[in-house]
């Protein structure tokens, strides 16, 4: 973020906290689509995504005095992949939506755990994570199945939390390549149903 834009946030904060209508009615102007965007890239679905979003500004006024917020951009993006995460956890009460080249749509949960095969995508994502370099391969299963925090998995392995940190992106981002988009959207469906 450069630095006059960083300014102008801080200053729409300032007008949020000074009960000023019009800093909400920028901040709205100004993140409205981001933030819807950034919701529809996960969900894909109009609805939702607008709900959502409405609900994060909203709950930016209503709590305008109580919230302490040092970047305005990295608060609502943050607040709407925490709601947008919420929605995916609660889809066993609504419609699940998974993207596969275009939206489909799947009736409950009950049914997606019908057409999963566990054993088939697990032998997917272990293939994936065997074609993984070595350190890679080491700290996501550090990760993901020994359940190791970043900090942990650094102590273990003698190496700093950032390096860990970028370990765990070049392994995410080498999974994602190796599969669909449909198929990883169901395997992230499938560990948060689970």
């Amino acid at each position: 973020m450069s630095e006059s834009e960083s300014n102008e946030d801080h200053q729409l904060v300032l007008m949020l906290k000074a009960n000023n209508e019009l800093g909400i009615k920028c901040i709205y102007d100004k993140y409205w689509k981001r933030l819807y965007l950034s919701a529809f890239s996960i969900i894909r679905e109009a609805g939702p995504c607008e709900d959502i979003v409405q609900d994060v500004l909203l709950q930016l006024w209503v709590k305008r005095g109580d919230v302490e917020i040092y970047s305005l951009k990295s608060y609502l993006f943050s607040a709407v992949r925490y709601k947008v995460l919420s929605f995916i956890r609660s889809a066993d009460h609504r419609k699940v939506f998974i993207y596969a080249g275009e939206l489909e749509q799947v009736a409950g949960i009950e049914e997606l755990k019908d057409r999963l095969n566990e054993r088939d995508i697990t032998d997917l994502l272990d293939n994936g994570v065997a074609l993984l370099p070595e350190r890679c391969k080491e700290v996501f299963t550090l990760s993901r199945k020994e359940f190791l925090t970043n900090r942990q998995i650094a102590e273990r392995m003698g190496i700093s939390i950032k390096t860990v940190e970028a370990q765990m992106t070049i392994a995410l981002r080498q999974l994602r390549k190796g599969m669909s988009d449909f198929l990883y959207a169901l395997i992230v469906i499938f560990l948060l149903i689970k």
